[in-house]
């Protein structure tokens, strides 16, 4: 018999498209690997920047607080709290104290001389008498 040229086999693939196939398969897994390894260190890099970020505003404010704590032990400081929280003065200063003249009243200030009080509203039911209960009269 003679061998059928039109007739197709189940499956005939050639050594260089076996090549050409194994290839291309090989280059794409190494496409998606360097693909997935550039996303990481595009990740890790803005990630190092935002930690290098706060770290510069730690140590911002850590400077702060080591100023603070300076000036808190100074002698500036103790002398200006000595003298506005425990009313001290240095020797040889002078102390002044201002008095209240004796005319002036002590207390809050009451309505003004010759004005009479507002009149009083007319009971609305049994209010009065309620707060007087409660709070006991006038």
């Amino acid at each position: 018999m003679a061998p059928d040229l039109g007739a197709r086999q189940p499956f005939g693939v050639s050594a260089p498209h076996l090549t050409i196939l194994v290839v291309c398969v090989v280059a794409v897994y190494f496409i998606v690997g360097f693909f997935g390894k550039s996303l990481d260190s595009y990740r890790m890099s803005r990630r190092a920047a935002a930690v290098r970020q706060e770290i510069a505003v730690l140590e911002a404010g850590n400077r702060e607080l080591q100023a603070r704590i300076a000036y808190l032990q100074s002698d500036a400081f103790v002398e200006t709290a000595a003298r506005n929280k425990l009313n001290l003065a240095r020797p040889g200063d002078r102390s002044v104290v201002i008095v209240p003249a004796a005319d002036s009243p002590m207390g809050p200030p009451g309505p003004p001389p010759g004005r009479r009080a507002p009149p009083q509203l007319p009971a609305i039911g049994h209010l009065e008498e309620w707060f007087n209960l409660f709070f006991g009269p006038r």
